[in-house]
């Protein structure tokens, strides 16, 4: 791993502050009691100062840190490790690490420990090693590296710092690719059309003409109405998927938030329908409006979630759709919105996007209700009148032809889609 240098600043040590207290008490009691006597107790601590501070004490020592890498998905284990090098041996040379709160030691016997030092005596080298265990989505540092150094019999000490690379971590969950708009592509995909093709799932039978290939010839149908008949199969077609992600409400506990659980949601729904083939894009709703038009590479998913790393931002503002370009939100595409439905904003993007005629449905990630420190009666009443409110504003939405499901993060994202699976997903007609 490349070694950065990095410069040392000696301060006298816990062991020379204490020899000198000694020294200074003698001196003090010598002049204080006019016993020259005393004096002679001062001496030995003084004179292993004065040869201490002839020790060696080098300007500068080399650090490494390295990561095994620089992208996880949570849960998943990674290895840090750093290495310190001196032009001369010291008599210790310890690194301390702390650890950051989104991060923790993977099983094992210091599991648990949030500072831990690793240290070698008499060298001019040692190595640390650690197994961290990633446990929220971002951008994050591991923890801080901090090197100590003692010298001169440890009566010197000095302590250098050295910054861990940021570690991207993915949001990990999954789920399938079960929600279908009726209106796909012209492109070839994995999703059953309406339009007859060279599929596999079975459409209808017709009868033959000119030019169909034999193998498709329902024997059983021809020989019933005596004129040959062949089975008609529906086109395979892709599909243009757009999730967008409400950033503007962020309740609940860390790492269980609404905003966890939408970002966790979005990547797996982009992730599983990139895997056979469809574009995916997404729209993050607070701060600063972002998007990224649908595309269909594998490197798309990453592009989609260095996008979903800048949502942590918050803002007054609206959004307004009709910035968004036409590449990033084509028509007809399926927009799958991760919100807990507690901003009016976010409620006025989803009236936005039905008149815009695109089929929208809602992931409901509120995992939690009000928090009511001394229920009483008025408090009981308040929280009523917010339930009562909630499911006007979810019977508001049904109306308008949103489907809505419900995902609290404790089941697969599967679970909450399944009953949208055989509903067709259409566009408002005007």
């Amino acid at each position: 791993m490349p070694l950065g240098r990095h410069p040392l600043r000696w301060r006298p040590a816990l062991r020379a502050q204490r020899l000198a207290t000694a020294a200074a008490l003698a001196l003090l009691a010598a002049l204080v009691t006019g016993r020259a006597a005393l004096l002679l107790i001062a001496a030995p601590p003084l004179a292993v100062l004065a040869a201490a501070s002839r020790g060696n004490r080098p300007a500068e020592i080399e650090i490494g840190v390295a990561a095994g890498a620089r992208r996880c998905f949570e849960g998943e284990d990674l290895e840090l490790r750093v290495s310190v090098r001196c032009a001369t041996n010291l008599d210790d040379i310890a690194i301390r690490f702390a650890l950051a709160d989104a991060f923790e030691l993977a099983p094992g016997p210091a599991a648990g420990r949030s500072a831990f030092v690793q240290a070698s005596a008499v060298s001019g080298r040692t190595q640390g090693r650690w197994l961290l265990r990633a446990r929220r989505w971002g951008r994050h540092l591991p923890g801080s590296i901090s090197v100590v150094c003692h010298s001169a019999g440890g009566m010197w000490e000095a302590t250098a710092g050295a910054a861990a690379p940021a570690i991207e971590v993915f949001p990990a969950a999954r789920a399938r690719p079960s929600l279908v708009p009726v209106d796909l592509l012209r492109r070839i995909g994995e999703h059953t059309g309406r339009a007859a093709g060279g599929g596999a799932e079975f459409a209808g039978i017709r009868p033959y003409q000119p030019g169909d290939r034999l193998r498709d010839v329902n024997w059983r149908v021809t020989s019933r109405r005596g004129g040959l008949h062949i089975n008609q199969r529906a086109a395979e077609r892709a599909a243009d998927v757009v999730v967008m992600i409400d950033a503007f409400s962020h309740v609940g506990p860390p790492g269980a938030s609404t905003l966890d659980l939408a970002v966790r949601g979005a990547t797996a729904l982009a992730a599983a329908y990139l895997r056979i083939g469809d574009r995916v894009g997404v729209v993050t709703l607070g701060g600063m409006l972002r998007w990224l038009a649908p595309g269909a590479s594998e490197l798309q998913f990453y592009r989609i979630v260095q996008t979903v790393f800048d949502v942590w931002m918050d803002s007054a503002a609206t959004p307004d759709l009709g910035r968004i370009p036409r590449t990033a939100l084509p028509p007809g595409a399926l927009a799958v919105v991760f919100s807990p439905l507690l901003d009016d904003r976010a409620v006025s993007v989803l009236a936005d996007l039905r008149e815009r005629r695109f089929p929208v449905v809602v992931v409901d990630v509120l995992n939690t209700g009000p928090a009511v420190p001394r229920p009483g009666r008025t408090e009981a009443l308040a929280l009523r009148l917010w339930r009562l409110d909630r499911q006007a504003l979810l019977l508001g939405l049904g109306e308008q032809g949103i489907p809505i499901v419900t995902w609290d993060g404790s089941g697969a994202l599967d679970t909450a889609l399944m009953p949208l699976r055989r509903v067709p997903l259409l566009a408002r007609q005007r």
